[in-house]
């Protein structure tokens, strides 16, 4: 039966917003709210979870008057002035406590929580060594260019890393459920939503780890996995090649996905199959991980060749020392390298070197050599089917666009489309990335020029959007790499010209990124010296 006279309206909020909301007094501690109860590792778990993209869950208040007070979060005290529609919190103190704390923590604040460069991963407590960057300089910019500025020994990669991590933190996205007239009901309302289940148990848990690993086995079983962890969906070829890449020994020659890979998965025993699955499943999770977090490439469709999946399956399986990290930076160059050419398919399925280092030497030195000092977008790539292609949405993904338009995703207006929610169903459905806000009559040739990152909408509310978005917030378009002049070149319908800008601007950030993960001109062959890493900050060689 519906509680009488209750209402509620679910509201998303980045978590800047949320702290800064949380800050000027909205929310508010409710009387039957629990004491803060987590320690360090729960709260570097939230900030790993927020950097990968991970839901963690959301906020549930209650809406009513509330008089002028000192609230006290994240050991913060805020006086919170009278409001008469207060926030009070039933559910995610926790978390809020957690947000709020570590945005403004000092070195001694139990919040304190940093990312550890060397690690790549967040850690509890004040920063030990110059490459831990606190959360308060991640998440404010001024603080961050100024962190950085004192570190000019780092790469322009690793600086670039650093300005997506913050914006993955301050643009992360988290519902808040609003409820209203909910009168006595407020309590068994908190209740069920933190009591009514059964803690999970040690046994809960291993037991649910089993139960993940008795699923049913097959191809089709470790493509669901992969799907359920937003990955992307994997053809059956797909999954055989790294099903038969981990199970193979890293001198044996693999056969090319299609029907002999097929043929090999097939002829397995029974045991065998077991076997290799198994071992699939572990690799591919370590080889998703990799290629999110530290290619970062959110999703099988982007990968600018699938193939570089059933290489990377084969380091991570057969390779020694996968966790050397300029191996691991050596391999991230080869995945954004590698294209379509008969050389880069074939490597992935010809005997991998010892360890991962050397594995990475091959690989690159197997790529097409022909971009010798820095990458050129191709931008008459508007789809997903080239490698060309998939690195023009790579290089328009990093401005963090938003849905401009209703479309047929759902995605609403406002909404960051690199966020998961949004990312990952758009992407599986097939879907293109690429929506022309200009009609393709205009002009001799068509270029990315006309295209935004967006999911399908027609032209006109395209450019309705983008200039309502322009009105509400004109540094909200540099999202989708507009600025004021294109923007008002848009407002006076100088179609061609904006075109023509459009592209020089598409053709800049493009290249910038590309070229900040794949590297082109740069040093390869041996690990770098002191010297070497100063010569790689100005540019690159002709070594």
């Amino acid at each position: 039966m519906a509680v009488k006279g209750m209402q509620q309206r679910v509201l998303v909020f980045s978590l800047d917003q949320i702290v800064r909301q949380g800050l000027a007094g909205r929310f508010r501690s409710s009387f039957f709210s629990r004491p803060m109860v987590w320690g360090p590792n729960q709260i570097a778990q939230l900030f790993d979870s927020l950097a990968r993209g991970f839901p963690v869950g959301q906020l549930v208040v209650y809406e009513a008057p509330a008089s002028a007070q000192d609230v006290e979060l994240g050991g913060v005290t805020i006086h919170a002035p009278e409001d008469p529609n207060a926030w009070l919190l039933i559910d995610g103190l926790q978390r809020l406590s957690t947000l709020i704390g570590a945005w403004n923590a000092s070195d001694t604040s139990p919040y304190a929580v940093c990312y550890d460069l060397e690690q790549q991963r967040f850690v509890s407590g004040p920063a030990r060594h110059p490459l831990m960057l606190p959360v308060p300089a991640a998440v404010h910019q001024t603080r961050l260019e100024e962190w950085l500025e004192d570190r000019p020994f780092l790469s322009e990669e690793e600086k670039a890393d650093l300005h997506t991590l913050s914006s993955t933190l301050i643009n992360y996205n988290i519902p808040v459920t609003v409820v209203m007239n909910l009168g006595d009901d407020r309590y068994e309302l908190f209740k069920r939503l933190n009591q009514s289940g059964a803690s999970l148990t040690k046994t809960d848990i291993e037991r649910a780890q089993s139960r993940s690993e008795e699923r049913p086995t097959g191809l089709q079983g470790i493509a669901h996995s992969v799907e359920a962890q937003g990955f992307g969906r994997m053809s059956a070829e797909v999954v055989a090649s790294c099903v038969v890449a981990a199970a193979k020994g890293g001198r044996e020659q693999l056969p090319p996905a299609g029907p002999d890979v097929l043929y090999a998965y097939e002829t397995m025993s029974h045991a065998e199959q077991t076997k290799a699955e198994h071992r699939a499943r572990q690799v591919l999770g370590r080889v998703i991980d990799y290629v999110r977090q530290t290619a970062r490439i959110p999703h099988l469709r982007l990968l600018p060749q699938p193939e570089a999946l059933v290489a990377l399956v084969r380091v991570f399986a057969h390779c020694q020392h996968t966790d050397d990290p300029r191996a691991r930076e050596l391999l991230r160059r080869w995945v954004w390298r590698a294209d379509s050419s008969p050389q880069t398919i074939e490597t992935a399925y010809t005997p991998v070197a010892p360890t991962a280092f050397a594995e990475a030497q091959r690989l690159l030195a197997a790529a097409p050599q022909y971009k010798v000092r820095r990458y050129h977008a191709d931008l008459s790539a508007i789809n997903l089917s080239s490698a060309a292609g998939r690195l023009n949405a790579l290089g328009m993904l990093h401005a963090w666009p938003v849905a401009v338009a209703t479309n047929p995703m759902g995605v609403p207006a406002g909404f960051p489309l690199e966020a998961p929610q949004a990312l990952t169903p758009w992407l599986d459905s097939g879907a293109g990335v690429f929506s022309p806000f200009i009609p393709k009559s205009y002009g001799q040739r068509l270029s990315l020029g006309y295209f935004l990152l967006h999911p399908s909408a027609p032209a006109e509310r395209l450019r309705e959007g983008l200039l309502a978005l322009a009105d509400s917030d004109i540094t909200a378009v540099h999202h989708h790499l507009f600025d004021e002049h294109q923007i008002q070149l848009l407002r006076e319908g100088r179609l061609l010209e904006l075109i023509e800008q459009r592209e020089r601007t598409l053709q800049g950030a493009i290249d910038k990124r590309v070229q900040s993960f794949a590297r082109w001109g740069f040093r390869e062959g041996r690990r770098p010296t002191l010297t070497d890493t100063f010569k790689d900050l100005n540019g690159p060689t002709d070594n």
